[in-house]
């Protein structure tokens, strides 16, 4: 299969070389680094590169030059042009990348450019500080060198022996794996650019200035992502493509999910529909009452919305579920995974859409699996094919995506405490203790 595929795409080996050597370039040059999803870019290409065999000192050498390159070019644009650039319309709107790069060049000095490599806001500017404030190149040279041994592994080698892994699977297992990897991809991309989406980047202050008025950037990009996502998921599930790759993911998944029955059904039980329609509602109680938010009501009606919204696309496209499934209603898209990444969306947008974009960042990225991991109890469990629970995680982020648009314009006062959300995760857990022998009659006999 990979083979096939790199034929299918002309990716020879010297092509992915040249590839990882340019992102890692890009990725490293001053300002151009900031507006680039590198990491998920670079993770990509170095699994594409690792199950096609290229050899990893090849890969690493790529990455090597690229960086060494990226940072030299950086350093050499500051040395010669940084009064120029730094006239530039749209680095002068955007004071704040420059001077806190220089507050830490200033302060760590030659160290800075080897720590700032790793520093996600200030890594492609510290060259270029190092250039403008007329570091000798010679010296420059040694910390880049020696910061980009340890860069190029860190970077390439997860998504390289991810990809080498390919080569030493089981045949079945290779779908899935290939699957994971662009769900992997497609995560890095989200995270990367929802981590420049704060009010000071140029990437937010472009989409302002591209999208309708009231139209924030995170959510609409969100809300935009989420219907190509689900338009593509139904378009395959109809076709035969989909429904091949339906096959081919789905037994791989329940061998997994008979190996550790119990963990996965307990993990089912945190998305059943009841379980999130009742939290959902006391949510939207403790917002009302406990701190006086109307807009905590939102969460109830997402989550009703997805559950109604569910219920009829179920019987629009009436595709069944996987030969010997425990459950007969209809397969797609999966109730549960939308109604656990409406609740968990929901809920956390509503408890940190007032708090520092950092904050809201570092939530979405700790709740995620949670999401993640009952969706792919689905398929574990035999009762959903992988393309239903897709379908319902986008179906699921778009309604928390139009919620978030919503609060931007009728954002809450006060700060709702954050140990919210573990007291839901806490109820949810309880509740998936309490049903679990229950369940285990319907899904395990």
């Amino acid at each position: 299969m990979p083979e096939d595929l790199f034929t299918t795409l002309s990716l020879t080996p010297a092509t992915l070389l040249l590839l990882i050597a340019l992102a890692a370039l890009l990725e490293s040059l001053a300002f151009v680094g900031l507006l680039l999803p590198g990491v998920a870019l670079l993770f990509g290409l170095a699994f594409a590169a690792g199950s096609a065999g290229v050899d990893l000192v090849d890969c690493l050498l790529a990455g090597l030059v690229g960086a060494i390159l990226g940072d030299g070019i950086s350093f050499q644009l500051g040395r010669h042009a940084a009064p120029w650039v730094r006239q530039l319309r749209w680095i002068r709107r955007h004071p704040e990348w420059l001077n806190r790069s220089e507050a830490f060049f200033q302060r760590w000095g030659g160290l800075s450019i080897v720590t700032g490599r790793f520093v996600g806001p200030i890594r492609p500017i510290i060259p270029f500080i190092a250039g403008s404030c007329r570091m000798p190149p010679l010296r420059f040279m040694g910390y880049n060198l020696f910061s980009a041994l340890g860069w190029a592994p860190l970077y390439l080698l997860p998504g390289y022996l991810t990809g080498m892994g390919i080569q030493t699977l089981p045949k079945p297992l290779i779908p899935l794996l290939w699957s994971l990897a662009v769900i992997i991809f497609m995560l890095l991309a989200l995270q990367q650019t929802h981590r420049y989406l704060h009010p000071q980047s140029g990437l937010y202050q472009y989409c302002r200035q591209h999208l309708p008025a009231g139209w924030q950037p995170a959510p609409t990009l969100m809300l935009i992502f989420t219907a190509i996502l689900f338009t593509s998921m139904t378009l395959l599930s109809l076709s035969e493509p989909g429904q091949y790759l339906n096959r081919q993911l789905l037994p791989p998944l329940q061998q997994l999910g008979a190996q550790l029955p119990l963990w996965t059904l307990a993990t089912t039980l945190l998305g059943d529909p009841a379980i999130c329609a009742a939290l959902a509602l006391i949510t939207a109680l403790y917002g009302h009452w406990r701190h006086r938010q109307k807009q905590a009501w939102g969460v109830l009606i997402g989550v009703g919305t997805s559950l109604l919204l569910n219920y009829l696309l179920k019987l629009l496209f009436a595709l069944p579920r996987p030969d010997g499934a425990a459950l007969t209603t209809f397969s797609f898209p999966s109730g549960h995974a939308a109604a656990i990444t409406a609740l968990v969306g929901l809920s956390v947008v509503w408890v940190v859409h007032n708090r520092h974009h950092s904050v809201r960042h570092l939530t979405y990225l700790l709740v995620a699996p949670v999401i993640l991991l009952v969706a792919l109890s689905r398929p574990m469990l035999g009762v959903h094919w992988p393309l239903d629970i897709v379908a319902g995680c986008a179906e699921g982020l778009a309604i928390a995506a139009v919620y978030r648009l919503w609060l931007y314009r009728h954002p809450a006062e006060h700060q709702v405490p954050i140990a919210w959300l573990l007291l839901l995760l806490g109820t949810a857990m309880l509740y998936s203790g309490a049903r679990l022998s229950i369940a285990a009659g319907l899904y395990l006999s």
